[in-house]
């Protein structure tokens, strides 16, 4: 997976996510709107066979959107190993 910051301010970031989807985007974006602390989360894709998704995070007052964008990472690979492990407990595995 290919990043690139596009632009950055102590409040707003811009990326782009080379080769990612609407499935990892809106999963990504959602999970930062979940943040009390994030004011504007959203993605555009320009082309959806070939372009490239850039994700667009405005926080409040002084919170680094790096950080809200590695945290809302973070929740969800929690949420990605706490659903492995319920599915792994499941009879019939």
């Amino acid at each position: 997976m290919d990043i690139r910051i596009l632009s950055k301010t102590e409040t707003e970031l811009e990326l782009r996510i080379a080769g990612e989807t609407h499935s990892l985007m809106n999963l990504l974006k959602v999970e930062l709107l979940s943040d009390g602390q994030i004011d504007v989360a959203t993605y555009d894709i320009k082309h959806t066979t070939i372009g490239d998704p850039v994700l667009f995070v405005r926080t409040v007052s002084d919170h680094d959107p790096i950080d809200a964008v590695i945290e809302a990472s973070q929740r969800i690979d929690t949420l990605c190993q706490d659903f492995k492990e319920a599915f792994e407990r499941e009879p019939g595995q």
